[in-house]
């Protein structure tokens, strides 16, 4: 009977983990197993391994035949290298950091949002001093001379240029509009007066002319 060292896969889908067994090489992936011994998480980091390295020894000493995938685990663990007499039987297995105890991570997680909030509080306060010497800063600009300088208050308020000409020759402009329009009456009286004497002529004609013709009647 030939006899594998493979891996029997457990877990849920996209979060499997495996166990090392030894098994019939006619048997399924998962099915029945001779032994179990070693363990596989590659989902963990660093990925956990763990070998009985005197069982994996016994069978391969008795012939069973480790799959590609538990070779590389061997070759990891220095198994594989102490079987074979190959250097490197100290592996390159990398393991976890120990955990430290619940207490020990409450109190540096508390000593962590203390400093931060003592931070945050600096920080605020320093903000709060510089807003308020922001406007001693600037008082003394807004307090200079410029606003009582000789410039803003000089001659060209009460020059004489500005009140100059332009003032005497309005008037004079006025006066000769009153004129234009004085006459402009005149002329138009004038030619109203003459139209009423022609209107008169004709009217004298015409009765003239009416009572010569009354005479002719009566002859």
């Amino acid at each position: 009977m030939a006899v594998k060292i493979k891996l029997k896969r457990l877990g849920k889908i996209r979060e499997p983990y495996y166990r090392i067994v030894v098994a019939d090489a006619r048997t399924k992936r998962d099915g029945r197993a001779i032994e179990e011994i070693g363990k596989y998480h590659p989902k963990a980091d660093p990925s956990l391994i763990e070998v009985n390295s005197e069982r994996v020894q016994h069978w391969l000493s008795v012939g069973a035949q480790p799959t590609d995938p538990v070779r590389v685990l061997l070759k990891i663990t220095g198994d594989w290298q102490k079987f074979t007499g190959e250097p490197g039987t100290e592996g390159t297995l990398r393991t976890a950091e120990p955990r430290a105890d619940k207490k020990e991570r409450f109190e540096a997680a508390a000593k962590e949002s203390q400093a931060s909030k003592a931070a945050k509080e600096g920080t605020k306060e320093s903000k709060a001093a510089s807003k308020a010497s922001k406007p001693a800063r600037s008082s003394a600009p807004k307090d200079s001379a410029p606003k009582d300088s000789a410039p803003k208050d000089s001659a060209p308020k009460d020059s004489a240029p500005k009140d100059s000409a332009p003032k005497d020759k309005a008037p004079v402009a006025e006066a000769a509009d009153a004129d234009a329009a004085s006459e402009a009456p005149a002329e138009a009286s004038g030619a109203e007066a003459s139209n009423a004497d022609a209107k008169a002529a004709d009217a004298s004609a015409s009765d003239a002319k009416a009572a010569a013709g009354d005479s002719g009647s009566g002859a």
